[in-house]
C-alpha cells in the first residue's frame, strides 16, 4: 500500500515542500505520495484527526500552526518541548510525534552560509517575528555563540513571551514593538550583525510598516537572512532570490540569503525521522534548484 506523507499550512499552494520530498521519495525507492493540505487554523484539529484516519506516516506542519498543533499530538520531542514548535511529525504505531527541524536546519544553514561566504559569527542578533519560526531561531542562536538578542514583533509581549527560551545570564536579549520607534536605540552597534526575518509575506499586509526600515538599521557588516524564500511579486518567480526583506537591504550591498538553504536542510532531518534511511540531500537540492532557478543556497545572493 502505498504510503502517505504531506505538508499542512494555511496558505500552503506556494510551499516547495511537495516538489522535493517527492523526488527524495522516488530518488529512494519509497512508493509514497507526498501531498499538500490548505487547512484554516478554525480546521486543523479535524485536519489532524483527518491524517490520523488516512494513516499518513507523517507530516511537515508550516504557518501558521507550529504552536497550535502542539496540544492535538501525543507526543513531544525534547527538541520540539524545547522550542515550543513543531514543524514535522512522525505517525507511528497509532501515535503522533511531534519534532522539530527548523531549529537544526536554521543552525546548519547559518554555519554553511558563514562559512561559504568567510563571515564571522555575529554576536549580536536582531529577530524579525515572534512566532513558531523565531522560536526555531532562538533555540539554534546560542550555539552559533550569539550574545546578545533583540526580537522586534507587532506586539512586544509576544515578544516577551520567547525570552524565557534562552538560558537565563547568559545571553542579553530583549523584546520590542515595531511600531515603538524607541527600539532603534537598542540596535546592535557591534560589527557584524546579524538580521533575521522570520515573518510570512502576509505578515504585514495593509500595515503602515510593509517591512522594517532596513535603511535606518544597517552597520558596515551588517548580514541579513530572510527564513521567506518567495517574491513579493503574486504569480512570479523568485527575483535571483531575494524576498522583499533582503531586497530593502540590496542598496547596501550586504551578505544576504533567502531560507531554501534551511529548508533543504530542515526537510532532509524529516525525511531521516520517517523513513529511517539518510536523506538523497543531492536529490533533495536538485529539486529545488529546478523549482526555483536558484543555483546558490549557502553563499550570497
Amino acid at each position: 500500500m502505498r504510503s502517505l506523507y504531506a505538508i499542512i499550512g494555511h496558505p500552503v499552494g506556494h510551499s516547495l515542500s511537495p516538489r522535493f520530498q517527492q523526488a527524495a521519495l522516488d530518488n529512494a525507492g519509497i512508493d509514497a505520495a507526498y501531498l499538500p493540505f490548505d487547512i484554516p487554523p478554525e480546521d486543523l484539529s479535524r485536519g489532524v484527526e483527518a491524517l490520523r484516519t488516512l494513516k499518513a506516516s507523517g507530516f511537515n506542519v508550516t504557518i501558521p500552526h507550529k504552536e497550535a498543533i502542539l496540544p492535538l499530538l501525543d507526543d513531544l520531542s525534547p527538541t520540539a518541548r524545547e522550542i515550543g514548535a513543531v514543524n514535522t511529525v512522525i505517525a507511528r504505531d497509532g501515535r503522533l510525534t511531534g519534532e522539530n527541524t527548523d531549529g537544526p536546519g536554521f543552525l546548519g544553514a547559518m554555519e554553511r552560509f558563514l562559512a561559504a561566504n568567510g563571515l564571522s559569527t555575529p554576536s549580536s542578533v536582531v529577530i524579525f517575528g515572534a512566532g513558531g519560526s523565531a522560536k526555531a531561531v532562538l533555540w539554534a542562536l546560542p550555539k552559533l555563540g550569539a550574545e546578545r538578542i533583540l526580537i522586534v514583533n507587532r506586539t512586544k509581549k509576544r515578544g516577551e513571551d520567547l525570552l524565557g527560551l534562552l538560558p537565563t545570564g547568559k545571553i542579553r536579549v530583549q523584546a520590542a514593538a515595531l511600531d515603538d520607534p524607541e527600539w532603534r536605540t537598542e540596535l546592535p552597534r557591534a560589527s557584524p550583525s546579524l538580521f533575521v526575518n522570520t515573518l510570512s509575506l502576509s505578515a504585514y499586509t495593509g500595515s503602515a510598516h510593509p517591512f522594517p526600515p532596513l535603511a535606518e538599521m544597517l552597520l558596515d557588516g551588517a548580514i541579513l537572512y530572510d527564513l521567506s524564500y518567495a517574491s513579493h511579486r503574486p504569480g512570479s518567480a523568485l527575483l535571483a532570490g531575494r524576498t522583499p526583506f533582503l531586497e530593502a537591504g540590496a542598496p547596501f550591498r550586504l551578505p544576504c540569503q533567502n531560507g531554501l538553504g534551511m529548508l533543504l536542510l530542515q526537510g532532509a532531518l524529516s525525511f531521516e525521522l520517517w523513513t529511517g534511511q539518510g536523506a538523497p540531500v543531492e536529490a533533495m537540492e536538485s529539486a529545488l534548484k529546478e523549482g526555483t532557478r536558484q543555483k546558490e543556497f549557502w553563499k550570497t545572493l
